[in-house]
């Protein structure tokens, strides 16, 4: 069980966009600030999805400040409630992108996290770009679970394989595992092609496809993303 002195640092990605990531990254974290958790959400994709959604304007610096040349974080922690905060994606993170990969700057976020960032949350979110690049690099090296969004669309399948090489090779850069999750996102109601679907991936992933399924219905589910948040925290999976 997850304890309330215990760090986890949740990384949600996949290979392909329209997948529902920063839809599920914003709703774990208002239900986990919800529930008692210090929640910081990190937005570390460059279309600034993230921190859109929460009503921050894309000039904002955030992450492109602190993966650049800002070494104190609480100068762009920005509160939203008393338990959750935000550090917005910034104006110039694509230039991060465009640097030359190298293992200092592939642990940029992870030295980051553990200075300044972490001592100020129990879980942190980091809503993530293509794992390809360099940005996707640093929130493998950082995170201590992947949270990948699996939508039944051929894209959304298509992107989680193509990055899975992809995680393996940065992985074996850690001292340590990461724990790996799938979450079925945005599948049809009210039909038997969710049971079906997720049955297929527990074939492939076992005990990786966490238990919640959150359907494709126009307004979002608070008991959903509970149910979510706990399989996150208690490692309920099929």
């Amino acid at each position: 069980m997850f304890g309330q002195g215990t760090k986890r640092i949740i990384a949600v990605m996949n290979q392909t966009h329209d997948v529902g990531k920063t839809t599920i990254t914003a709703n774990l974290g208002v239900i986990l600030a919800e529930m008692g958790y210090r929640v910081l959400m990190l937005d570390l994709d460059p279309q600034a999805d993230l921190t859109r959604q929460f009503g921050v304007a894309e000039t904002q610096i955030g992450m492109d400040a602190l993966l650049s040349f800002k070494d104190d974080a609480r100068d762009v922690i920005l509160p939203l409630s008393e338990q959750l905060s935000l550090i917005a994606s910034g104006p110039e993170l694509h230039l991060f992108e465009q640097q030359t990969p190298s293992i200092k700057l592939g642990v940029k976020l992870k030295q980051l996290l553990t200075s300044t960032i972490q001592s100020d949350a129990d879980i942190i979110l980091i809503d993530c770009a293509a794992i390809s690049g360099l940005l996707g690099t640093n929130a493998v090296l950082a995170a201590s679970d992947m949270l990948i969004p699996v939508s039944a669309e051929h894209g959304a399948l298509r992107g989680m394989i193509k990055m899975l090489p992809v995680l393996q090779r940065v992985a074996k850069l850690r001292s340590d595992s990461i724990r790996l999750w799938l979450c079925l996102n945005r599948l049809p109601d009210g039909t038997d092609f969710a049971y079906q679907f997720g049955d297929l991936l527990t074939q492939y992933f076992p005990k990786r496809v966490l238990k919640t399924v959150i359907y494709d219905n126009e307004s979002a589910n608070p008991a959903d993303y509970q149910s979510l948040a706990n399989d996150l925290l208690l490692g309920r999976a099929d």
